[in-house]
């Protein structure tokens, strides 16, 4: 067993091939948006809630050796850009594989933006940092998107399923996608690469149920887990709507049994 199975294995802690990962690495593009003015809060009710993994950037780590009891996995995450800026898509990088390793990461994560006109820098990137993970035995988190001004308005499934396929070809351990439209389009995503693929959460939803039904859709269809931010932290009751995030995904108990508002 090599260095990047066993530290895979920290992420994957309950042995079911399942995954909860919950992403606070918001800070740097958006700000102190709501819900994240107090980071060491949001990462203690997020491990007590049951997530297995937390995405943060370098700095915020820090808060972790203040906090009590068993961590989850973290993913350091090395690419950025603002809100301010000239190019929100254009994600750069602003960290190494070997500074996770030094600060305590048991992995690295990138953001790719496909359709972008910066995106063969990005690919160019995700290769080199994907070839430092090999090196290194470090697990590899590609969140990939189909963003910028040549992405097809509105995204097809087909351009999610090409994301996918390049993350998975050019060295992810884990693919983070948005949730394809069609149950056909998941199954297809998931049985054309060789690692497992989160949903991500995206923004903000009204509607609670239809959130989760779409987490429970594509846990059926094949998906390994999820990764939602935004829809836990802004959430009116965020510790207890993770809780029912990890119930449906770890027990796979149903919509409504987990949540009844």
């Amino acid at each position: 067993m090599g260095g990047k199975t066993l530290r895979l294995r920290r992420f994957f802690a309950r042995d079911d091939g399942r995954l909860v990962l919950f992403p606070l690495d918001h800070g740097v593009s958006c700000g102190p948006i709501r819900g994240l003015e107090h980071m060491e809060a949001v990462m203690r009710y997020g491990i007590a809630s049951g997530a297995d993994g937390l995405v943060l950037h370098k700095g915020m780590m820090a808060y972790l050796e203040r906090l009590p009891g068993r961590l989850p996995g973290i993913f350091m995450h090395l690419s950025a850009s603002t809100q301010i800026g000239p190019s929100f898509h254009h994600k750069v990088l602003v960290g190494s594989v070997e500074e996770a390793i030094r600060r305590g990461a048991d992995g690295v994560s990138i953001h790719v933006n496909l359709g972008d006109d910066a995106e063969p820098d990005m690919l160019k990137d995700l290769g080199r940092v994907g070839e430092a993970c090999a090196q290194w035995h470090l697990p590899f988190l590609v969140m990939i998107y189909v963003r910028g001004v040549h992405a097809p308005k509105p995204v097809t499934d087909d351009a999610v399923a090409h994301a996918a396929r390049v993350a998975a070809e050019l060295g992810a351990d884990i693919i983070k996608i948005p949730a394809p439209q069609h149950v056909e389009s998941m199954e297809r995503i998931v049985a054309g690469v060789p690692v497992p693929v989160v949903m991500a959460g995206g923004s903000k939803e009204a509607d609670e149920q239809a959130f989760l039904k779409k987490i429970q859709q594509g846990l059926q269809a094949g998906f390994a887990g999820v990764a939602v931010g935004r829809n836990v932290f802004q959430h009116a009751n965020p510790e207890r709507f993770l809780k029912a995030i990890v119930a449906l995904v770890h027990e796979g108990r149903a919509v409504e049994e987990v949540w009844n508002p």
